[in-house]
């Protein structure tokens, strides 16, 4: 008798699933022809099927368990798409009395003044100014660690010199601030953004939470997506997203994820007033990095193997590894140079550049970008900044290897670890970064660029993404 119960109930969850199923895949099969000129859809039309499909994505995940994982996987990738198109033809929005929050909240920390000008700082900061808000970052230790803040005019931070590690401060914060804490932004599902969210959200259940994934596949793995508290944080945001495709996709796949997961990128925001250049005639045969170079998730030793390797099949190019260097990688750098004296003139480190026009310099000289990270936590930040001066790219297989290269078009991708593949990697990218190619690739690249990694635009994304249609 038990098995014909169990029989007759997985008759009745198939039944069920092929509804559900079927009728998913019925509203996208009659949507298709929009989406295959969604760069044409008149304003109404845009906004009406971008809200369809954000309903639809949340239907797909309620029944996650008993559809078709990469039906869900179709319905984020198809909002994401439609709402390039929203944000082309809606008015911009207007919330000059609001204000938006990013506290340091992983560890009960303090920002850090590099943090200031990457996702975490800026994704606040660019959403305030993009719907004239008001931005506020907590906490930081003293002003005088954050020269950073120059760069960010309107921006507020708020101190607390006390050692991190017990969340009294930002509970205290909360329960004194809450009333003006309009828009929250979150980085990172960690056990404190969680209980953090959760206080939050007891005080403001009409504020507006975004969240975005800091993480990697390794992390993306090892998260107990399922658990209670995990499915809870996910009900208390209002948008989540990670920087790369690839991982929004193998988010919206897991069956454990009780959330529609975006694409919202790392952009290129640039405070210094100084031109971006991607011209051809300015470029150098110049291959460069930059970063912590001689940290272990850098693996920079892999890039200078496989130049040394290659050097005499490219002769006239150089390396450029621009950043800080390691006291623990210099060991390594002299024994490179004991082996191949014949480099030193060719491969440089420049050190650390904090002047931001002075590094647009280089990236302006540079024809090649090449990343030979382990991981990353999607995009990093360094890659719109190439973009954007026009560089073509070599990539180790990380999680964001087909967003960097376009999917092949503006670069190589070859698999970590394997110094021939970087090695033919250089060659063949090098031997063809000619003036005519350069001619080609640029333009594709800044298309790329200005669509999806312009700090600008990506916060008219997230406004729409958070509030919508703004009543007038």
């Amino acid at each position: 008798m038990l098995n014909r119960r169990e029989d007759k109930t997985n008759v009745g969850t198939n039944n069920e699933s092929n509804s559900i199923s079927q009728s998913i895949l019925d509203f996208l099969a009659e949507t298709e022809p929009f989406l295959e000129k969604v760069d044409e859809l008149p304003p109404e039309t845009a906004v009406e099927l971008y809200d369809m499909y954000g309903i639809l994505a949340q239907t797909a995940t309620e029944n996650i368990a008993i559809i078709d994982p990469e039906i869900r996987v179709t319905i984020c990738n198809r909002q994401d798409m439609i709402l390039e198109r929203v944000i082309d033809v809606t008015p911009p929005m207007s919330f000059k009395d609001k204000k938006i929050f990013t506290p340091a909240v992983q560890g009960y920390r303090r920002w850090k003044n590099i943090e200031l000008m990457k996702d975490k700082g800026l994704a606040g900061y660019m959403l305030a100014n993009e719907i004239g808000a008001h931005s506020v970052m907590y906490f930081g230790t003293k002003p005088s660690d954050y020269p950073n803040l120059s760069d960010l005019p309107g921006m507020d931070m708020l101190y607390q010199e006390t050692g991190s590690g017990t969340p009294d401060a930002y509970l205290e914060h909360i329960i004194a601030s809450y009333p003006e804490m309009d828009t929250l932004m979150l980085h990172g599902m960690y056990e404190q953004t969680i209980g953090y969210l959760d206080a939050y959200r007891k005080l403001r259940p009409d504020g507006k939470v975004f969240c975005g994934l800091d993480m990697n596949s390794y992390w993306m793995r090892n998260i107990q997506w399922s658990s209670a508290a995990a499915r809870n944080f996910a009900t208390q945001c209002d948008v989540i997203a990670t920087s790369c495709r690839p991982l929004r996709d193998a988010l919206n796949r897991k069956t454990s994820v009780h959330f529609p997961c975006h694409w919202f990128p790392n952009g290129f925001y640039n405070p210094t007033g100084v031109e971006v250049i991607a011209d051809p005639e300015q470029k150098e045969n110049t291959i460069m990095t930059v970063g912590r170079i001689g940290t272990p998730d850098k693996n920079n030793a892999e890039l200078l193997v496989a130049f040394a390797r290659v050097s005499n099949a490219l002769p006239g190019w150089s390396l450029r590894l621009v950043g800080p260097v390691e006291t623990k990688f210099q060991p390594l750098i002299e024994h490179y140079f004991s082996e191949r004296p014949d480099l030193e003139d060719r491969v440089v480190f420049t050190g650390a550049i904090m002047n931001k026009g002075e590094l647009y310099k280089e990236y302006a000289k540079g024809k090649v970008f090449a990343l030979t990270s382990p991981s990353e936590g999607g995009t990093p930040n360094v890659y719109a900044e190439a973009l954007f001066h026009g560089c073509m790219f070599i990539t180790s297989d990380i999680d964001g290897a087909d967003d960097i290269t376009n999917f092949g078009e503006l670069g190589i991708v070859y698999k970590l670890g394997d110094i021939d593949a970087l090695s033919s990697a250089l060659v063949k990218m090098c031997s063809n970064a000619n003036k005519t190619a350069l001619q080609k690739h640029i333009p594709k690249a800044l298309a790329y660029a200005t669509k999806y990694y312009d700090w600008n635009r990506n916060a008219k994304k997230l406004a729409y993404m958070l509030y919508g249609v703004q009543e007038t």
